[in-house]
């Protein structure tokens, strides 16, 4: 007769590599949903922003970060008035389809410089996504890969459908 020896620690390693394995994946599916809570996917702006297609000028600082406070869902292009690209950007943004009906705020460079957005966006032109309080994407005018959405309005709304619910 011949006994087998006893393991230490008690489970099988086979066990133990399920669990580790189950950990592991678990980790993973945790990851992926805390990532689709923060922004991915395509949102909705608050109620209020969809109907017509309208600029709304002259957004202060503290009227951003009390929205920022609400929760709201809403876009701002960040402007500066002797910046030809912006006007670019500006023309763009006033030219949607009826099918993408939705007001924005002008957030001027003056302002916007000095609220919680300008961790994010640090050259202008820009158009900054805001979902539930959160800035969850922005154009950078500082980036090849942004340069399209400045000078075109088709692929500026492309950009804004990849993200927003029309």
């Amino acid at each position: 007769m011949s006994k087998e020896p006893k393991q230490k620690g008690g489970a099988p390693k086979w066990f133990k590599l399920i669990i580790l394995a189950a950990l592991i994946i678990a980790a993973v599916i945790v990851v992926i949903a805390l990532n689709l809570n923060q922004g991915g996917g395509k949102f909705h702006l608050s109620e209020e922003y969809y109907g017509s297609s309208e600029m709304i000028a002259g957004l202060t600082t503290e009227q951003y970060e009390d929205l920022i406070a609400q929760k709201k869902s809403f876009v701002v292009m960040v402007d500066k008035p002797d910046c030809v690209t912006t006007a670019t950007m500006r023309e763009n943004m006033a030219h949607f389809p009826d099918n993408m009906q939705f007001s924005y705020y002008q957030f001027m460079w003056s302002q916007m410089k000095n609220s919680s957005l300008h961790e994010y966006v640090t050259f202008v032109p820009s158009v900054a996504l805001i979902r539930e309080g959160k800035v969850v994407a922005w154009l950078r005018a500082d980036s090849d890969e942004d340069t399209e959405y400045f000078n075109s309005a088709e692929a500026l709304q492309r950009w804004l459908a990849e993200h927003i619910e029309f």
